[in-house]
């Protein structure tokens, strides 16, 4: 403690007002999460600072690379808080504005460490969609200036938990590549439940939270950390659903569909070897292919990118990955030879096997909730193994019919 720079900063911190702005949910697809900002106001200057930790640029030389390998890079911007909020207001997004009770030594500690994060040397971060985003920069500050009152008042599992494979589905449902890509990319790690610090990465849910934390009031007692709570302005969009919806079924629909398509083609058979319909391996070398490519991108997401805490550990390597891509070689030169024809039928059973392997972890050992992409992948890779079963090991009508000749000379 040193007692000169407090004494400072209770002189500075009597005309200072602290509050967060926190914006619901938007129409894009990374509007959808929310966005909020610390808010400075000093009321003898009349100005109003909204510090704004969400900032990147799509445009950047290397913002797809960051992206792809975990790099992200973001930045904290300042902008003026009127402006902030009719930018915000005229893209339709529920505003709320929530003035904390901190006292002036803690609101004047509170500007200068944002005002210090500002300079050019110190407001670029690497960003994280769970740890370190535009949420949780907003939620360590104010824990910093309150000395962990905030970290240890959300250290608790709700009782109804979350996970951040929950939020995220929740946030994406009604987007399809997104929502189905978010269950293939996370693994095991995504289905912990969430403390309320680690639900702060949503921007509403931090918002909820910071109404329940009482801090001291300087008398012995305690008092509310939100001293005002405040809705700016009331979207007419619906807001985000409180729980992501299931999609289980659907995806169970889905995945039976294709694999009766499979069945359906591969009842047909080629004139060579007895390999299944050109129609039939056309679908598959597509399926295989789309795996294969997804099995490889997961498989290096998890192993060598800073994406590896969600995306490592993941069973749905059991569903796609690359050995698929050696299948849709095999299954479009299927009809070359009968050597091919039962290679095939061989690494079409080993698939299905490792799919259905990974249904069985998921029942009994491993609780990864990638239910959708299971229900869609384990019906279609077992109808593949299932059309191509045995037909390399029969010869075709042409071939017999030498043989026979053969023999009778």
């Amino acid at each position: 403690m040193d007692a000169t720079l407090d004494a400072a900063r209770a002189v500075r911190g009597q005309s200072l007002e602290v509050s967060v702005l926190t914006f619901e949910n938007g129409a894009i697809l990374w509007e959808r999460f929310g966005h909020n900002a610390l808010v400075i106001t000093d009321t003898l200057l009349g100005e109003s600072r909204a510090y704004n930790w969400g900032v990147f640029d799509f445009e950047s030389p290397d913002f797809l690379t960051r992206f792809l390998t975990g790099e992200t890079r973001y930045w904290l911007a300042v902008w003026p808080t009127r402006a902030m909020l009719e930018e915000y207001v005229r893209l339709d997004r529920t505003a709320r504005k929530q003035v904390l009770a901190l006292d002036a030594v803690q609101r004047a500690a509170l500007a200068e460490y944002v005002e210090w994060n500002a300079l050019e040397e110190n407001r670029y971060y690497r960003y994280d969609y769970y740890l370190d985003n535009c949420s949780t920069r907003v939620r360590d500050a104010i824990d910093r200036v309150l000395g962990g009152t905030l970290a240890r008042a959300f250290a608790d599992v709700p009782a109804t938990p979350r996970t951040w494979r929950e939020e995220t589905a929740r946030v994406t449902d009604g987007d399809w590549p997104p929502f189905a890509g978010i269950h293939v990319a996370l693994g095991r790690n995504a289905d912990r439940p969430l403390t309320r610090w680690n639900e702060g990465f949503i921007p509403m849910q931090l918002a909820a939270h910071l109404t329940t934390v009482m801090i001291a009031d300087g008398n012995g007692g305690t008092r509310p950390l939100v001293a005002q709570d405040t809705v700016l302005y009331r979207a007419q969009r619906a807001p985000l659903p409180d729980r992501a919806p299931d999609r289980r079924v659907v995806a169970l629909l889905l995945g039976a569909g294709l694999a009766a398509l499979v069945l359906v083609l591969g009842r047909a058979t080629g004139t060579t070897h007895r390999v299944p319909s050109l129609a039939a391996r056309l679908v598959m070398t597509v399926w295989y292919g789309v795996g294969g490519v997804l099995g490889t991108a997961l498989l290096l997401a998890g192993t060598v990118t800073k994406h590896a805490p969600y995306m490592g550990s993941n069973l749905t390597l059991l569903q796609v990955h690359p050995l698929l891509l050696v299948a849709a070689c095999v299954t479009l030169l299927a009809g070359v030879s009968a050597r091919v024809s039962r290679a095939l039928g061989w690494l079409t059973a080993l698939v299905a096997a490792l799919s259905v392997t990974g249904l069985v972890l998921q029942l009994t050992v491993i609780d990864q909730q990638s239910w959708p992409v299971v229900a869609v992948t384990v019906p279609v890779h077992v109808a593949c193994a299932l059309v191509c079963r045995g037909r390399g090991a029969r010869p075709s009508p042409a071939s017999s019919g030498r043989a026979a000749q053969a023999l009778a000379a």
